[in-house]
């Protein structure tokens, strides 16, 4: 049997196979450059980002102290303000107690004030009361008197003038009797003149 045709095939397969694999590797060294390439870009990227995150890390530090610093400052300054509010309330706390106690002294005194005023007062009015019954009393024995000698000057009075009305009407009815007296006596005499001239006319016959 001829053995040529499997001999050039197996050739033909192991060039092939070289080829094939002389290609990939070629393939590989270039991917291989690229990655290296790649690789080294990013070495220097990360030294780049970490000279950045370094310099960013020191202002980011001082920046903190600078805070810190800032903080502790704020701190001392609001434990002063705390300590002198402190200070302020204490003494202001003292001075409203004590005003307090002067209000509470001043109340006390005035209430005792209040009610000496009122027991004076209320020894007033019983005294002025006391005095009004007796003044009340006093003018109502004036005035029972006074009605007393006022009934009496007009009962004398009314008997007064009942006596002189009476002698008034006495006198008057006499001088009325004399004035009709005279009044008849002129009526007479009238008629005793009118009878002298009746007398002195001549009768006529009718």
């Amino acid at each position: 049997m001829d053995a040529t045709p499997i001999v050039v095939t197996m050739i033909t397969v192991g060039l092939t196979l070289v080829f094939a694999v002389a290609g990939a590797a070629w393939r590989v060294g270039m991917r291989v450059g690229t990655v290296e390439e790649g690789v080294n870009g990013c070495d220097l990227r990360l030294r780049e980002l970490r000279v950045d995150v370094q310099d960013q890390g020191a202002r980011l530090h001082s920046d903190i102290q600078g805070v810190r610093t800032e903080v502790k400052d704020l701190r001392t300054g609001v434990k002063a303000d705390i300590q002198h509010v402190r200070t302020e309330v204490h003494d202001l706390r003292s001075d409203v107690k004590a005003d307090i106690q002067l209000v509470r002294t001043e109340v006390l005194d005035l209430r005792t004030e209040v009610k000496a005023d009122i027991q004076l007062v209320r020894t007033d009015v019983r005294d002025l009361r006391t005095e009004v019954k007796a003044d009340f009393k006093e003018l109502r024995a004036d005035v029972k008197a006074d009605m007393q000698e006022l009934r009496a000057d007009v009962k004398a009075d009314m008997q007064e003038m009942r006596a002189d009305v009476k002698a008034d009407m006495q006198e008057l009815r006499t001088e009325v009797h004399a004035d009709i007296d005279d009044l008849r006596s002129e009526v007479r005499q009238n008629n005793d003149k009118l009878d002298r001239i009746l007398e002195r006319l001549p009768q006529t016959v009718p």
